[in-house]
């Protein structure tokens, strides 16, 4: 197990007794929003929504990358398929 899955499943735990620990109602305002609910039931959620957010940003900076190594990949095909000779002009990296 690596030490940020320790770390996260540690920071999990506190998160839960924490919540757990403070059963009382509390009233949740945003915007025009307005909610009630436990500090349990708060903390959790929004323990939740930023795992949920995490996520989604990670995902879009892996296809990014993905896409960037398609088109290195590519680059290094064109490379290869050139005849060997005198050098001539590298592909566009841009194109």
């Amino acid at each position: 197990m690596s030490a940020f899955n320790l770390f996260v499943l540690v920071l999990l735990a506190a998160v839960t007794v924490f919540a757990l620990a403070n059963p009382s109602p509390i009233t949740i305002r945003f915007l025009a929003w307005e909610a009630q609910t436990t500090v349990a039931v708060a903390v959790m959620g929004a323990a939740i929504a930023g795992g949920l957010l995490v996520l989604v940003s990670c995902f879009a900076g892996q296809m990014r990358s993905r896409a960037r190594i398609r088109e290195l990949q590519a680059m290094v095909h064109a490379l290869e398929a050139r005849p060997a000779g005198p050098a001539g002009p590298l592909p566009d990296e841009n194109a």
